[in-house]
């Protein structure tokens, strides 16, 4: 039986007897009740009650695999979180892609994007990991899966409205869920390295 990664496609479930798997990193408080204030104030001026029920995370990366995988997968990932820094995210401003989601920018992609580069290094072992969702465009989404008109109404206001915050991501969290209409429930939490801590790598 197959218990491999498959590649986790936006929008769709292709994981049939599989579980779906996320490696998110969640704002903090603050950052957090922000977003959120602004989400509901979305949700109330363009009716779409969904978005304010949606909590804010960026993707990291997203898989499909069977549950016999899971502990070799949690092993794997605690291994490079365990040699990762932690780091700033800056958050600056809208932007969006059409014609379903409007985001928050980051400013600073770049240990987002090396991060899931790492992550991707578990092709090696699996079938197929996904990091596509942060190796190049990081973001964290404001409103997704908008009706298109719904989007084409609020991209230009949005485009015009400034957001300014930033937080230390200081772990990544493994979020399963067995089909497309159950809740993510977080198996477990990988903390990285504090930001000034020299890792094994830099220090040879």
């Amino acid at each position: 039986m197959n218990t491999g990664l498959v590649k986790n496609t936006p929008f769709a479930w292709d994981g049939g007897g599989q579980r779906e798997y996320k490696l998110v990193i969640h704002p903090d408080a603050v950052v957090y009740d922000k977003i959120m204030t602004e989400k509901q104030r979305f949700a109330a001026k363009y009716g779409t009650e969904t978005v304010a029920k949606s909590f804010p995370y960026i993707l990291v990366a997203g898989f499909y695999a069977g549950e016999g995988m899971e502990e070799t997968l949690i092993r794997w990932i605690q291994r490079i979180c365990s040699q990762h820094n932690s780091f700033e995210v800056i958050l600056n401003n809208y932007s969006g892609f059409p014609q379903h989601t409007i985001y928050l920018r980051i400013q600073n992609p770049h240990p987002l994007q090396q991060l899931a580069r790492q992550l991707k290094t578990l092709d090696n072992h699996v079938l197929s990991m996904s990091g596509a969702a942060c190796e190049h465009m990081p973001h964290l989404a404001l409103a997704g899966d908008l009706p298109e008109p719904v989007y084409e109404k609020a991209m230009p206001a949005y485009s015009q409205k400034t957001f300014r915050a930033n937080f230390t991501a200081n772990e990544l969290v493994l979020l399963a869920r067995d089909h497309p209409f159950a809740l993510c429930k977080t198996l477990t939490v990988f903390r990285f390295l504090p930001a000034n801590h020299q890792s094994y790598s830099e220090a040879v």
